[in-house]
């Protein structure tokens, strides 16, 4: 602020205050001399520093993230190679412990069947000779009758 704006602005508030007041509130406004303003091209020039460091940074922080893609991405094919490795043996375990399933299940069913067969021969053998022992009585009483008469 140049000493004629400070003049101005000192008078208008003693119009408008008491002096003491003006006077405090000058004091918080600590002048400044011309030399030490910043200009429009003191500006551009710290714009044109801050957009150089920016896309400084910029350009570093999109390595870093393309360098922790890169990583990541490794990562993610390992673990899936391993899970597909993980996946690939729980499926042959799987298909074996099924293979000894289906073997166990057809001996059992074939000693069941085996087992069935003996019962049915069993039962064959003693319906037969229940069937003589009813056809020997039929003839014995047959005769019998014959004799009879």
């Amino acid at each position: 602020m140049s000493e004629e704006d400070r003049s101005r602005l000192y008078a208008w508030f003693r119009e408008h205050t008491d002096e003491p007041l003006a006077e405090y509130l000058m004091s918080c406004l600590a002048p400044a001399p011309l030399s030490d303003l910043a200009t429009k091209a003191d500006l551009r020039e710290l714009g044109v520093t801050f957009n150089a460091q920016i896309v400084t940074e910029v350009g570093a922080l999109r390595q870093e993230l393309a360098a922790q893609r890169e990583q990541d991405r490794a990562e993610t094919g390992a673990l899936r190679e391993q899970d597909r490795a993980e996946t690939g043996a729980l499926r042959e375990r799987d298909r074996a412990e099924a293979a000894a399933l289906r073997e166990r299940d057809r001996a059992e069913a074939a000693a069941h069947r085996d087992e069935d067969r003996r019962e049915r021969k069993a039962d064959l053998r003693s319906v037969k000779a229940h069937h003589y022992t009813v056809i020997g009585f039929i003839v014995a009483l047959f005769v019998a009758n014959l004799t009879i008469l």
